[in-house]
């Protein structure tokens, strides 16, 4: 797959990728914890706001000019001392999975992260039936701390496991 590439998306891209998120959202309401109703009420300024900040970023995933899979990294808001990434919103196109592709999105945030002083962990998380999540964060060193019961917005409940990853410079 040498002609797929993942980069940063710029808020010039936003509606490539509100398209790309709403879609997602609307495919797969099990796995992400915003609704595609949430996000469909969203002005362009929001959308442009949440590609790219001080502290955060998401990516796009690209094969030749066609957006694949899009990711981020964001400064996680529950960590007040901001020292704290979150890796989310990862989705890849279902006929690209199983390729292998989910090691560009750990390269691109954790090189992101690194760029970023202030950080000194990453957290991630997923669905505890999310098996593909797991061994994707497993293979880039994130352990495993806890599991949360959580009504994902499919009405399902299922826990949530979470992992962590000291950040290495």
């Amino acid at each position: 797959m040498s002609d797929t590439i993942i980069r940063a998306l710029e808020p010039s891209e936003w509606e490539t990728f509100r398209d790309f998120r709403l879609s997602a959202l609307k495919d797969t309401p099990g796995v992400f914890s915003m609704t595609y109703d949430a996000a469909a009420i969203w002005s362009p300024q929001d959308w442009q706001a949440e590609i790219k900040g001080e502290d955060h970023q998401v990516f796009g995933l690209f094969n030749e000019e066609r957006l694949i899979g899009i990711t981020a990294a964001f400064t996680y808001r529950g960590d007040p001392s901001g020292q704290t990434a979150l890796l989310a919103m990862s989705y890849i196109v279902p006929h690209r999975r199983g390729h292998g592709l989910s090691r560009l999105f750990y390269d691109a945030r954790l090189a992101w992260i690194r760029e970023q002083p202030q950080f000194r962990r990453v957290l991630v998380s997923h669905r505890e039936s999310n098996e593909a999540s797991q061994r994707a964060n497993q293979r880039h060193g994130f352990v495993r701390t806890r599991a949360a019961p959580q009504t994902w917005p499919d009405g399902a409940t299922e826990n949530e496991i979470f992992y962590e990853l000291v950040v290495s410079r």
